[in-house]
């Protein structure tokens, strides 16, 4: 009997070191994962390392720094000989930036790091704007989407629900108080949950009887803080149309920047304007303050990726549970037609792909058995299993991308993290990525660029330091000299081919 006892114990012993063996094909490799600080995008790396540690025997160090310092840092580790960092996980505009340097993802580097025969990765299950247009650079894959970004605006319904508010509001501006359609609605809107019905001053009150005063609306303005896909959401409605593509950022005939259109320049006099709508502060907020705010019952409306609709209903601190309506991006009354120079008097709608996602690529500057651990970090993080969790859990960043994040079961999931209404919510993203007009974020060589120098002037305006005009048309002359730095006629090859244009 003994002897039986040590024979299986033994036998036990053997398979365990043999499987556990096979299933630890990274023993003694760390990679090393550099994305921004804490606790947006980074979240998840947490979440899961040590799971992923303890089944393939790898070793994850993460390495962080902040949104202002991304970009440069990552550039620099790429371009040196030995790099630093194994995986980044980067906004997708800057991969045009980063390919020469990425490991392409379609087997040809080794077969092991193939997202179309990575069956944990499922690789069709990611909605095709964002595998197709997203993580592709000239037809060849170099980047996995961890997160699906676009822009969506979001109003409390208990206060644009209200009647006394409803006849109130209808008595100052002449028309019916309902989620914003227009940009001009949105400004009325949020001046009228600003403007202290008792003093007539612009300093917030008590409209939802909390004893403390709320304001109108909340988004991020602030230099580094995201402010530029803030400007572009409110820019698209009044230059995009789906006959004209391109039209948000240059002539794709000629790279003449449009950045300082009359359509551009509308969008930021009427931003400018309602900054005295915003909740104390705004200014200073970057994208992950407002949603916090936003959360504590701070303001009306807002516009944001997806992570108010989740921070709203599932973080503990939250005032604002199943009180918030979501909405595609308002839209306009008239579109600039840069190729007549004249305005079309029409309803336009442009929801926005801003920022485009995040998506994670693999250096290729680094050791071969640290590229092909890197690369199955990386599928495991946007496997269908881990990338579920990592869209429903507030203050990861990472926002729905996959088919998946929309069926019966996954809606099951939502509301077990607390989401009180996920159809509607999944269902406000779906429709915009959907819509006729929706458009496309910057992907082209020197992104980083013309963004910094539009965003430099913007918060400029918002802070009342330049003209809304002016700055535009020196944003452009900006953009003009990095496009003929950079190579006019490679700028606009690759402008054509972000576009779907020959």
């Amino acid at each position: 009997m003994l002897r039986r006892i040590f024979t299986v114990g033994l036998l036990v012993v053997i398979l365990t070191f043999v499987v556990f063996g096979q299933q630890r094909p990274f023993e003694g490799v760390t990679i090393t994962v550099f994305t921004q600080t804490p606790p947006f995008i980074a979240k998840p790396v947490e979440m899961f390392k040590a799971e992923w540690e303890a089944k393939t025997g790898g070793k994850v160090e993460l390495i962080t720094a902040p949104w202002g310092e991304l970009y440069t840092k990552m550039m620099a580790s790429l371009t040196l000989g030995t790099g630093t960092f194994d995986l980044l996980l980067h906004p997708a505009a800057w991969q045009p930036d980063f390919v020469p340097f990425l490991v392409p993802l379609d087997g040809s580097f080794d077969p092991e790091v193939n997202v179309f025969t990575d069956a944990r990765l499922n690789w069709n299950d990611i909605l095709p704007v964002y595998r197709e247009r997203i993580a592709s650079w000239a037809g060849v894959v170099y980047s996995v989407p961890l997160d699906g970004d676009l822009h969506i605006a979001y109003y409390r319904k208990d206060c644009i629900e209200n009647p006394e508010y409803q006849a109130a509001f209808k008595a100052k501006y002449g028309y019916d108080l309902r989620p914003p359609k227009t940009w001009q609605e949105y400004r009325d809107i949020a001046e009228f949950f600003t403007l202290n019905p008792e003093t007539g001053k612009l300093e917030g009150w008590d409209w939802d009887g909390d004893g403390e005063p709320e304001w109108g609306f909340v988004e991020a303005m602030r230099k580094a803080g995201q402010a530029d896909w803030f400007f572009l959401s409110r820019v698209a409605a009044w230059v995009a149309d789906p006959d004209r593509p391109g039209a948000m950022f240059f002539d794709p005939d000629t790279m003449e920047p449009l950045i300082n259109s009359p359509g551009h320049k509308e969008a930021l006099k009427l931003w400018k304007e309602m900054v005295q709508f915003g909740v104390p502060g705004i200014l200073g907020f970057d994208s992950g303050e407002i949603r916090f705010q936003y959360a504590a019952g701070k303001a009306c409306l807002a516009m944001d990726w997806a992570d108010i609709g989740i921070i709203a209903d599932t973080d503990p601190a939250s005032v604002v549970k199943g009180k918030v309506g979501y909405m595609i991006l308002p839209g306009t009354t008239k579109v600039w037609n840069y190729k007549t120079g004249e305005w079309e008097e029409k309803f336009n709608q442009a929801p926005f792909l801003a920022f485009g996602g995040w998506l994670g690529s693999v250096a290729k500057n680094r050791p071969r058995e640290n590229i092909i651990a890197a690369y199955d970090f990386l599928s495991f993080l946007s496997s269908p299993e881990k990338s579920l969790i990592s869209v429903t859990t507030p203050a990861t960043g990472f926002n729905p991308y996959r088919a998946s994040h929309a069926t019966p079961a996954a809606f099951r999931w939502w509301k077990a993290f607390g989401m009180v209404d996920p159809e509607a919510y999944i269902g406000i993203y779906t429709d915009s990525i959907a819509h006729e007009n929706v458009q496309v974020d910057l992907r082209i060589p020197g992104t980083a660029r013309y963004y910094e120098a539009m965003e430099t002037a913007v918060v400029r305006v918002l802070a009342g330091e330049l003209d809304p005009e002016e700055a535009l048309d020196q944003v452009a002359k900006e953009w003009d000299r990095i496009t003929d730095e950079l190579g006019r006629e490679n700028q606009l090859k690759a402008y054509r081919a972000m576009l779907g244009l020959p």
